[in-house]
């Protein structure tokens, strides 16, 4: 025998009845002849920049940044192509004995024995030695140095490394000395741009200087 089964009521959540989606569709007649439309001066969008806008003001460093001025904190500065031919391993020992003596009053008597486990001593030291080598050591370089000698050796990479571009650090660099052996094979140093219309103009300056 079979035996009816009683619908189940389903409840809202809410109260308020559906309601569907108005679209405001514009009148048929304006899209078929939209490409007519001529463009008025009312309709017109004007874009404003620095040569039509009557705010405009030029930057004027003394105005808009009164009393700017950028300090240098190191005691020179060794951009990362420099790097290389700046120093050798060692005289970076040598700096490094200097920092650590200049902080601790004493030269370590074993780079491999003497840890860097007190953070705050290892940031104060990696500062000074930045501030005098002149370039910056990464923070995974200083993360990953827990004992002077390790913070040689990761240094010591940087000075003998060769330098390459960044965005593309795969590329080739060769430079004179590695074709020593090679006689029939020369490098072209064309200079860059920036490095040409700089000559040009310092040959200009002498001719009229001359005329």
């Amino acid at each position: 025998m079979l035996r009816g089964v009683a619908k189940a009521r389903i409840r809202c959540l809410s109260t308020s009845a559906p309601r569907g989606f108005l679209f405001n569709l514009p009148d048929k007649k304006l899209v078929e002849k939209q490409d007519e439309l001529k463009p008025t001066s009312k309709s017109k969008v004007v874009f404003l920049n620095e040569k039509n806008s009557p705010n405009y003001k030029a930057f004027d460093p003394e105005r808009d940044t009164p009393g700017f001025r950028v300090n240098q904190w190191k005691d020179k500065v060794v951009q990362r192509k420099e790097i290389e031919g700046s120093y050798t391993a060692e005289e970076v020992t040598n700096i490094m004995n200097e920092t650590f003596e200049e902080l601790q009053g004493s030269r370590p008597s074993s780079f491999d024995g003497k840890d860097l486990h007190d953070l705050e001593f290892r940031f104060k030291y990696c500062k000074r030695l930045q501030q005098k080598l002149g370039f910056d050591l990464s923070d995974y370089l200083i993360t990953r140095s827990h004992s002077l000698q390790d913070l040689l050796e990761e240094v010591k990479m940087m000075v003998t490394h060769r330098w390459s571009s960044e965005r593309n650090p795969n590329a080739v660099v060769l430079r004179p000395e590695d074709f020593a052996d090679a006689p029939n094979v020369y490098l072209n140093r064309e200079l860059s741009e920036k490095a040409q219309q700089k000559l040009f103009k310092q040959k200009l300056k002498e001719a009229q200087a001359q005329g």
